[in-house]
């Protein structure tokens, strides 16, 4: 039983490892492509960089 539950465990701290590695990349990705600074915050996730700051990227459109 407690194999069990150790194994789920690590199953989703991986699962959380490869995802969090998927949203730095595609955060990466997006500033290549439009030219602009990001950077990726753990907890909040993309942001780009604007003339009034850092910016979360899905709340971009707000701000301009």
């Amino acid at each position: 039983m407690i194999r069990i539950a150790s194994f789920a465990i690590m199953a989703i701290a991986v699962v959380w490892l490869v995802m969090r590695g998927i949203d730095y990349g595609t955060c990466a990705w997006y500033g290549h492509q439009t030219e602009r600074d990001t950077r990726y915050a753990a907890f909040v996730g993309c942001m780009v960089k604007t003339s009034s700051g850092w910016v979360p990227r899905n709340e971009l459109r707000t701000q301009q």
